[in-house]
């Protein structure tokens, strides 16, 4: 399709003829700006100006292939801020020269403008479409982690369980955008992993026993959290819930740092029916303000706190 509009071509082509004014100027311009040679051929030596002018930016104009050499003649003839240069052919050369650059330069900022504003247009719609498209591969893959772990609580083997459930956690938390790290070992302590919300590191400790988690579990990893600097806080996952007052004694007469989750929780991310950042920060807060190491997603989404 053309590049410029009749408008715009007219602009430009009354802005090449009074500006560069001779053949020879024209044709000079032309090689600067890469006109094919068998288009200057098709142009009779003598022809008239307009003739000139008409044949060669038509001819580029239509050919999209062609389209950087308008946009090269229009900053060429552009580079010229007045007709001043044309004072040797008399003033009326210089003022038709200078209003036809006024009127290119009127156009050209026009063409800008909407060129910017389809740059913008084309940008918007991909980056709906980026989105559309990551959206669904998240709630796929988030899916998947569901199939993956509602699949595991039939398992008899609960070394393979384990495993595999600190392995759904890491896919979890990187499909979240948490950066996980892997399980490591630290001063004979062991780490099931970490992962960073709002620039503040969490050591993780995930279990999936059948029994619930109790007092002692909860302060291996508050020592691990207390030994490291101010900033690190602690997440501990502990799919079938945690012993009656082990979450109340934690905390008493100390600043509660860790959060906690049960499989309930996990469930509800996994489900899709709240986001893991927005449930993590909200626990935060609610630990920060309250002193309550655990609150449930379903209260959390329900508003008891």
């Amino acid at each position: 399709m053309p590049l410029l509009g009749d408008r715009r071509l007219r602009a430009l082509k009354e802005a090449v003829r009074n500006t560069f004014w001779t053949r020879e100027e024209i044709r000079r311009l032309y090689v600067r700006c890469e006109v094919p040679q068998y288009l200057l051929s098709e142009v009779r030596a003598d022809a008239k100006t307009w003739t000139i002018v008409d044949v060669v930016l038509d001819a580029l104009n239509l050919n999209e292939q062609y389209h950087y050499m308008l946009e090269k003649m229009v900053g060429q003839t552009l580079q010229y801020k007045d007709g001043r240069h044309l004072l040797w052919a008399g003033q009326e050369r210089v003022d038709a020269a200078t209003a036809s650059l006024q009127k290119l330069r009127e156009e050209v900022g026009e063409l800008a403008a909407e060129r910017r504003q389809r740059e913008r247009d084309q940008q918007e719609r991909q980056n709906r479409m980026d989105k559309a498209a990551h959206g669904k591969l998240f709630q796929d893959k988030l899916s998947e982690l569901n199939s993956r772990f509602l699949g595991w609580f039939t398992a008899t083997d609960r070394t393979a369980r384990g495993i595999e459930f600190e392995g759904i956690l890491a896919e979890l938390f990187d499909l979240f955008d948490l950066a996980p790290k892997e399980s490591f070992r630290r001063n004979g302590e062991q780490i099931d992993g970490g992962f960073k919300l709002d620039n503040e590191n969490y050591l993780l400790e995930a279990k999936w026993q059948s029994k619930p988690v109790d007092l002692n579990d909860l302060r291996d990893l508050d020592g691990a959290v207390s030994s490291t600097i101010e900033t690190t806080l602690g997440l501990f996952v502990s799919v079938n819930a945690f012993s009656p007052n082990s979450l109340q004694n934690l905390v008493s007469g100390n600043r509660p740092r860790l959060i906690c989750m049960d499989g309930s929780d996990l469930a509800l991310v996994l489900d899709n029916r709240i986001d893991l950042c927005t449930l993590l920060r909200r626990k935060k807060e609610i630990a920060a303000q309250r002193r309550i190491v655990f609150a449930s997603a379903q209260d959390i989404m329900n508003g008891k706190y």
